[in-house]
């Protein structure tokens, strides 16, 4: 199955015709997973527990166990990471003010792991 193309904070994707891109396997998944985490909790008036809301917590105080809670439990929910391999979530603080979180997980079509990683 395939999906439209996204990059979150921005617009559709165009493809090298100048049509809107198309993703499937790995990247769908990893797009997919992006729009979850940053999108607020409650959004989708449909699906009232989709999203992290992650962005919204800039600025605020970093409450890891939280943080990593949340992640996890929004990667659970997400159909391209096989529930099966094991999901891991790490913060660290390079810089004074600056967060890094780091996921890993395996995709659930192609079986290989990934990485994804968000800064602030």
């Amino acid at each position: 199955m395939s999906a439209l193309s996204h990059t979150i904070g921005g617009d559709l994707d165009l493809s090298g015709t100048g049509s809107v891109a198309v993703v499937s396997g790995s990247e769908q998944t990893r797009q997919a997973l992006l729009r979850r985490l940053c999108t607020n909790a409650g959004a989708y008036i449909w699906q009232p527990d989709y999203g992290a809301g992650l962005p919204g917590r800039v600025g605020s105080v970093m409450d890891e166990s939280a943080v990593r809670s949340l992640v996890l439990e929004q990667m659970n929910d997400e159909a391209g990471v096989d529930q099966s391999q094991p999901i891991n979530v790490t913060i660290t603080n390079p810089k004074v003010g600056a967060y890094l979180l780091a996921i890993s997980y395996t995709d659930a079509a192609s079986g290989t792991v990934q990485e994804l990683t968000l800064t602030t």
